[in-house]
């Protein structure tokens, strides 16, 4: 019996690495007794991978494409990609050319032994020292709050069982808890060392931006873990100014006192210090509930955060439909 695949690749802006990767892909899967189906979701491309894809989708068989009105992210790619996959096995992957499809087939193997997620780990990550060093940092702090053991949650290359991917419900950035979220609804986890590659054709989407990014997920995650798109980010942010500008004020009354002997109850800075600190715990708070609200609305009314222009590929008389591989 054949088994059913689902590669979901979020592209943005990545027209020369797609003929490469499907070449990949079938050089992987056309032995393997594997009915695929590639649902790609193009995430406002604006370097001609819109009209790339439109020209495969029409000689690859089990290719499918989901066009994004406009820029959403990887996050509302990936939850597009899980709405639409039809087979009992998942898989998601950049489409950079980073991931190597061969490690598909081990991961998926796993999937045999009894598990229901299995996440890469790019142990040699081949990828500047700009980007390895805060990736690194990040995952040892969402290991630690969150308590999940898994190294590398920031690889995109995983393998799913589909009944866990259709109770995912994704908001902003958190395509990058996914291993956290797994883990919380129970499935069996594990992880395997894949191979990572350096990039060869187009541009990286990451900088040091997404960092603070992580970090004010990381903040929901906690919340959302112990006590029950992103608001937050503007909040949280205003937030975290305000309190690290308290602590430079504390700072420079502190270096009063030992300097010049003011007393700090009579000191204007002390108590703008205060205010300010106050302050910024408020944006934060404000931040949390506006995320509990945005993420109420979205599972009670079931409203998309994103918006599909137009999708091709998809059978519209029978949507069950299995692609095959041409030999």
């Amino acid at each position: 019996m054949r088994r059913g695949l689902s590669i979901i690749l979020p592209i943005c802006n990545e027209k020369e690495n797609l003929v490469p990767l499907f070449e990949e892909l079938a050089a992987v899967f056309a032995p393997l007794a594997f009915d695929l189906e590639v649902i790609a979701v193009n995430d406002g491309s604006r370097d001609g991978s819109m009209e790339e894809l439109d020209r495969l989708v029409t000689q690859l068989p089990y290719l499918k494409v989901i066009h994004f009105r406009k820029n959403e992210g990887q996050t509302a790619a990936f939850d597009a990609g899980f709405q639409h996959c039809t087979h009992d096995v998942v898989v998601t992957m950049d489409a950079d050319g980073q991931n190597d499809p061969a490690d598909i087939p081990r991961m998926v193997a796993q999937l045999d032994a009894g598990f229901d997620f299995v996440a890469g780990w790019r142990r040699q990550r081949q990828d500047s020292v700009s980007r390895t060093i805060p990736s690194r940092l990040a995952n040892r702090l969402i290991r630690w709050v969150t308590g999940t053991y898994l190294h590398d949650l920031g690889c995109s290359l995983k393998v799913y069982r589909r009944e866990f991917v259709q109770e995912l419900r994704l908001f902003g950035e958190m395509h990058r808890f996914i291993g956290v979220l797994m883990v919380q609804a129970g499935a069996r986890t594990t992880e395997i060392e894949v191979n990572h590659r350096p990039r060869q054709r187009g541009q990286s989407k990451y900088g040091i931006f997404r960092t603070f990014k992580v970090l004010v997920d990381l903040v929901t995650v906690w919340f959302m873990r112990g006590f029950g798109q992103k608001p937050s980010y503007v909040f949280s942010g205003i937030g975290g100014l305000l309190m690290l500008s308290s602590g430079v004020i504390a700072g420079v009354v502190l270096w009063q006192k030992y300097h010049f002997g003011y007393w700090v109850h009579r000191n204007p800075l002390f108590i703008m210090g205060i205010f300010v600190a106050l302050a910024g715990i408020q944006f934060v708070g404000l931040g949390l509930l506006a995320e509990i609200a945005i993420r109420t609305y979205h599972d009670a009314a079931d409203v998309p955060t994103y918006r599909i222009a137009r999708k091709t590929g998809f059978s519209s008389d029978n949507p069950e439909k299995i692609h095959r591989l041409a030999r």
